[in-house]
């Protein structure tokens, strides 16, 4: 799914830079995953972002996909996040946000709600250590699931 053009953009400007701050050129090949992984809401894996990239630069290697996301990770500009069984997946969204993760399909979807930003850690939590950050994440049947089981029965 496609974020939204201007958000893209920023998203773009904003690992581009991240890669030249690290000490890397911005070579093609890695504006291309900058550009993959900045437009894709879905929390892509690599190979997912590899096959993206490889439509418009067909000698790209998956190496290059790896690394680069990798750097992007080290840099905190991406984060590697595992929902579900399988390979790690990128989440290109800087901003405070929360998950639904669907249990039939691998569905990753990015929840931006005040209420659940207000969750503070508990008394429990913080007898286990400091918090430095709270985030949700919500398990179930994604609407298109859900239509499919109906249609199926």
């Amino acid at each position: 799914m496609a974020a939204e053009v201007d958000q893209v953009a920023r998203h773009v400007e904003q690992l581009s830079r991240g890669l030249r701050d690290a000490g890397l050129r911005l070579t093609h090949q890695r504006l291309e995953v900058v550009r993959a992984i900045a437009a894709d809401e879905t929390h892509p894996d690599v190979e997912t972002v590899y096959e993206a990239v490889r439509e418009r630069v067909p000698t790209i290697s998956l190496d290059t996909v790896y690394r680069t996301l990798a750097t992007l990770a080290e840099r905190g500009l991406v984060t590697r996040v595992q929902f579900t069984p399988g390979p790690a997946r990128y989440d290109a969204n800087p901003s405070r946000h929360h998950h639904f993760v669907c249990t039939r399909c691998g569905l990753v979807r990015d929840v931006e709600d005040r209420d659940l930003d207000a969750i503070r850690a508990t008394a429990e939590v913080t007898r286990i250590g400091r918090a430095d950050a709270v985030t949700v994440q919500f398990r179930g049947v994604c609407t298109a699931c859900q239509t499919r089981e109906v249609t199926t029965e």
